[in-house]
């Protein structure tokens, strides 16, 4: 995963001035985006930052970013009918800040260019229907059991984008959690059918592509095959914040249509972290 702006501006702020320190996102020392204060979308509800809130369960801007890559390629002759983001790609950590919530109401860009920190280009590729099973069982082969703490979530965890669902049981064996799945409405079956010819395209960072968060195994060399048809996405230099930034600005642009947290991944047997009251 390539170095966070935010770290690369830290830096610089440091070398350039060691005593001065900083002060908000906005300041001199972290050019995160030419207008930080610009309101990009609404939130409908606080999200909740913390790792079992992001990394454990599902969570409503881990959502729309999924849905962003999902339709990042909407006019292309190959788009996409799934899109995924890992966990990790969210932080509670800023430059300056740490936030343990995202507060109703307006969000500028800038607060969400510190959250996704990573500068990850957004890929689309077909994976076998093997595979995306594969990638699903990556994602939940590190959730905690009930009554375990969540003391240390993995960042593979996936959120998944409208028109898919995934329902998940603990209590099984790692590798065999995924009890039920449907991506773009479709229900897919489980085990998965032994068929390279049935594809699933899917848009997710370029991390998982090539293997981080432990995908190696699951996509194998998907990414540099040419009849799997990989293709970065074009809009806006094809990185997740970006593209992230655009889609709510296109799809939750008021208070009416504020973006708020779905169920697409439902869980038995597994722990769950303990949201506050009301959240």
């Amino acid at each position: 995963m390539p170095l966070p702006k935010s770290l690369v501006a830290a830096l610089a702020c440091a070398l350039a001035s060691p005593l001065a320190g900083c002060i908000s996102y906005n300041d001199s020392c972290q050019p995160l985006v030419a207008d930080p204060d610009a309101v990009v979308g609404y939130l409908g509800q606080d999200v909740l930052l913390d790792k079992p809130f992001v990394w454990h369960d599902n969570n409503a801007l881990a959502q729309a970013a999924a849905d962003a890559f999902r339709h990042a390629e909407d006019g292309s002759a190959r788009p996409a009918v799934l899109g995924v983001i890992n966990g990790g790609s969210l932080r509670a950590e800023g430059l300056c800040f740490t936030r343990q919530a995202l507060r109703k109401g307006p969000l500028t860009d800038g607060v969400l260019h510190e959250v996704i920190l990573f500068e990850n280009l957004v890929v689309s590729v077909d994976l076998t229907e093997t595979e995306l099973v594969k990638m699903m069982e990556n994602s939940v082969g590190s959730l905690y059991r009930e009554g375990e703490l969540i003391a240390s979530p993995s960042g593979a965890f996936l959120h998944l984008s409208e028109g898919t669902t995934m329902h998940v049981n603990c209590a099984n064996p790692r590798g065999q959690r995924v009890e039920a799945l449907t991506v773009n409405g479709q229900s897919v079956p489980l085990p998965p059918r032994d068929d390279a010819s049935i594809r699933y395209r899917v848009a997710m960072p370029s991390f998982l592509l090539g293997g981080g968060d432990g995908y190696g195994e699951a996509f194998g060399n998907a990414g540099q095959n040419p009849d799997r048809f990989p293709v970065q996405a074009r809009k806006l230099g094809g990185t997740d914040a970006n593209i992230t930034s655009a889609y709510l600005r296109e799809m939750h642009p008021s208070p009416e249509q504020s973006l708020t947290e779905k169920p697409r991944i439902t869980f038995s047997n597994c722990a769950r972290p303990a949201r506050p009251a009301g959240g």
